[in-house]
Order: C-alpha cells, then sequence, then structure tokens
C-alpha cells in the first residue's frame, strides 16, 4: 500500500534525514540570501566556486539586488568562474580570484527566485555544458548539410546525364525514321512485286522479314518518341467526342491477322449503355492495340481474349482479357516499367519493345484515368484503362 502525503502550510521535515548534506549534494552552486541581503545558507559547490563573496555586489550582478543592472546579469560578469570576488582590507575588489578546489569550470547563469519569507533564492546554471552541447549540435546539423549537399549535387549530376543521354536517344530515334521508313517501303515493293516477279520465291520471304523486322523497330522508335514527349509534357491530346465500339472494331480488324495465325479468338462486349466517351482516337487506338498484342503475344493456340467495356462508378472502364500464361503478381510493377522484362515467362521467346503497357498506362493517365494489371500464371491477365467522362478535367 503506498504511502499518500498532503502537504499544507507547515513546514515538511524528513526524520532522520541531514538536510544540509543533503543540500551539499545538489551539484549547482545555490545560495539563499534573507530579506535583509544577508547570504544565510548555501551548498558545498556554492563555496566551492566563491570562496569570498561580497554579499551586496554579488546580489547586484546577478541581478538580485535592489539597485541589481540587469544587462551585468545577463553578462555574468560576477559569477564567471575566472570572475570570482573577493575584498581585501580597504573594502576594495580583487577579481580573477584562482579557485583551485572548484568542480565548475564553464559559465554561470544566475536564476534568481524570491522566497515567501521575502529572502532570495540563487541557482547558478553552468551553462558551458549546454554550449558544448549547442556547439555539436551545429557542427552536427553542419556535417548533414555538406552531406545534403553532396547527396543534391550527385543527384542533379545524375539527372543532368540521364537527360542528356535521353535528348541523345530522342534525337538518334528521330534520325532513325527517314532510313527505317525506306527500308520498309521498298521491302514492301518487293513483296509485293510491284515491278515484276522475283526469280527467286527466297527473295519474297526475304523482303517480307524485312518488312516486318523495320516495322517493329519503327514501332519501338515511335514508341521512344511518345514516351519522351509524355516525360516532358510536350504531348497533348485532340479531344472529340468518339464512338468507343468503332474505335474498338477498327482495333480487332487490325489484330484479325495476328490472331487467326495464332488461333485465338476475340470477342468484344458492350455493356450499361455505354456508347461514346471523349478523348484522342488517335491514342485510344494506340492504347487498345498494345493491349490487343500483348494478349494476342502471350495467349496459347485455343485461347480467348475478350474486350469488356462497362462504366466504373462515373468513369467509363476497358478491359482486355486473355486466357494466357499470366504473371506473378509480384512481377506486375516490373511489367509497367518501360523495358520490363520478366524473367523466367514463357513469352519471352516473343518479340517485343517492354513499352506498350508502360506507354498506355502514361497516355491513361494523360485522359485523366488509370490502368490496372491483374494476373495470374497458367490463367491469364486482365488489364482495364479506365477514362472520365471529361478528361479535360484532368488537366
Amino acid at each position: 500500500m503506498p504511502t499518500v502525503i498532503r502537504f499544507n502550510d507547515r513546514r515538511y521535515l524528513a526524520s532522520g534525514v541531514n538536510l544540509t548534506e543533503l543540500f551539499d549534494q545538489i551539484p549547482e552552486p545555490v545560495a539563499y540570501f534573507d530579506p535583509d541581503n544577508r547570504l544565510s545558507a548555501c551548498n558545498l559547490s556554492f563555496r566551492s566556486t566563491f570562496p569570498v563573496v561580497i554579499e551586496s555586489e554579488f546580489l547586484r550582478r546577478a541581478g538580485a539586488g535592489p539597485d541589481a543592472n540587469q544587462s551585468d546579469a545577463s553578462h555574468n560578469a560576477l559569477v564567471r568562474h575566472a570572475g570570482a570576488e573577493s575584498a581585501n582590507a580597504q573594502g576594495s575588489i580583487a577579481r580573477n580570484l584562482p579557485v583551485s578546489t572548484s568542480p565548475h569550470t564553464g559559465d554561470l547563469q544566475p536564476e534568481v527566485h524570491r522566497t515567501r519569507d521575502g529572502g532570495t533564492l540563487i541557482t547558478l546554471r553552468d551553462m558551458s555544458a549546454v554550449r558544448k552541447m549547442e556547439e555539436e549540435y551545429c557542427r552536427r546539423i553542419e556535417t548533414l548539410n555538406a552531406e545534403l549537399a553532396m547527396a543534391q549535387k550527385a543527384r542533379q549530376d545524375a539527372v543532368d546525364m540521364a537527360r542528356v543521354r535521353k535528348d541523345i536517344l530522342t534525337a538518334t530515334s528521330h534520325e532513325l525514321r527517314t532510313p527505317l521508313n525506306a527500308i520498309m517501303g521498298f521491302s514492301e515493293m518487293l513483296s509485293k512485286q510491284v515491278l515484276g516477279p522475283l526469280q527467286n520465291e527466297r527473295y519474297l520471304e526475304y523482303a517480307q522479314i524485312i518488312h516486318s523486322s523495320g516495322a517493329h523497330v519503327l514501332s519501338l522508335v515511335n514508341d521512344l518518341l511518345d514516351l519522351s514527349k509524355l516525360d516532358a509534357g510536350k504531348l497533348e491530346l485532340r479531344v472529340e467526342r468518339v464512338q468507343i465500339l468503332k474505335v474498338i472494331i477498327d482495333c480487332v480488324r487490325f489484330v484479325e491477322t495476328q490472331a487467326t495465325r495464332a488461333q485465338v479468338g476475340i470477342s468484344v462486349h458492350i455493356y450499361d449503355g455505354v456508347n461514346l466517351l471523349l478523348g484522342d482516337v488517335k491514342r485510344l487506338q494506340q492504347m487498345l492495340l498494345n493491349l490487343l498484342s500483348n494478349a494476342l503475344k502471350f495467349t496459347p493456340e485455343g485461347g480467348e481474349v475478350t474486350i469488356d467495356v462497362f462504366r466504373r462508378g462515373t468513369d467509363i472502364a476497358i478491359s482486355v482479357s486473355d486466357t494466357g500464361i499470366g504473371i506473378k503478381t509480384e512481377d506486375i510493377p516490373k511489367a509497367l516499367e518501360p523495358f520490363g522484362q520478366i524473367e523466367g515467362a514463357l513469352g519471352r521467346m516473343h518479340q517485343g519493345t517492354g513499352l506498350g503497357l508502360p506507354l498506355t498506362k502514361e497516355l491513361a493517365e494523360l485522359h485523366g484515368g488509370s490502368l490496372i494489371m491483374e494476373s495470374n500464371i497458367d490463367v491469364g491477365t486482365t488489364v482495364t484503362i479506365t477514362l472520365p467522362p471529361d478528361p479535360q478535367a484532368a488537366h
């Protein structure tokens, strides 16, 4: 059962406790001056720090006397360890009295408290430890600021280097377009035998391979340029009212040959009476073609790709699902990064730029929407883009 003590106006004295010894245990100098400004009590630390004290002068410089000068007290003129004073025979003040027994070596700051009997209690705080701590903090802050400045400079150097490399890549991509267009144009002429039949059937096959490879590289170049524009904030949408079913049918027709070759069926479902939406037709087609191309690429023969259009709250959602090989859930963030390749995926046998999904995600967000990808191994993948009714609200 704990002891409960209630204090009243009577002085509380613990029996058997020597208060003088207890007072001397306080490490800071403490002194009590009675109402007549006479030094009545002090602890061992005070006696060691100030072997000789002129009471009136001490009180004045401590800011506690009747004619105390606050500026003197604030500058610790009296209470510095090296400034202890003593009186000689003529009553003058002797400064810089050495005190070899003093445990205090720093500056002492007086704290004055008036007691209820009219006396004065003065406690002297050693400020040197505080100043040392402040100095240590300042040094630490300076060190941290220097490290931060170095880190910021390294980061800025890395950003500048990345920008330079990106500019070079963009410029190179632009330069690649001209020869690629020539390669594709002439290879198409050879494939169609515009100037007459080729003497060897193998040449026709080679021309078709050249055209297909050129189309792939041109697609990569165009995706790189689009991503660069998106990063620079220079890709603008041409928003208009779009018949979503027409866009989907056009995209399905575009990949029809690929679907037939892969023996994969494509089905389209429109729900909730969705007909029109606001968006950039070219970019909507680009997003859908990217999703359809990926779905067909990773779906085995006999599989199916499904396009669903429905409302999700106030937004319009378009999802492309497949019955393909799928990927692990933890690999989805990597698949959404530029050039992201999933190690061990069966789809690595298919050629791809690694830019289709990241670009589609960026284009969806440019419309003010989002892209969500869900996938399970050997079950399939569903990628859903959501678009707001008015993409202009996102800008």
